[in-house]
């Protein structure tokens, strides 16, 4: 899965989680202040790309998730890691 591939499944797994329209969700909008995601949102979007990434976002990873850039940017972080593992 390439980074794009990534882009695009999160921004549409965080607009059926919120609820909202697709084309509203853009690399630079804030979770909170712009999409208005809270906390549990946060939490079901994480464990939603975990199950079908198959992959483990570490807790550390999310202190530094403000925008939808910024769960793409973790995820791709992860990515190869998991990969590595998975053999």
């Amino acid at each position: 899965m390439n980074r794009d591939d990534v882009s695009v499944l999160i921004g549409e797994l965080i607009a059926r989680k919120l609820l909202i329209d697709t084309r509203a969700v853009l690399p630079r909008s804030r979770l909170v202040e712009d999409l208005g995601a809270d906390s549990l949102n946060i939490l079901e979007i994480v464990l939603d790309i975990n199950d079908l990434l198959e992959i483990e976002i570490p807790v550390y990873g999310l202190a530094r998730v403000r925008r939808v850039e910024d769960f793409t940017t973790l995820v791709n972080e992860v990515l190869p890691l998991s990969a590595c593992v998975a053999r």
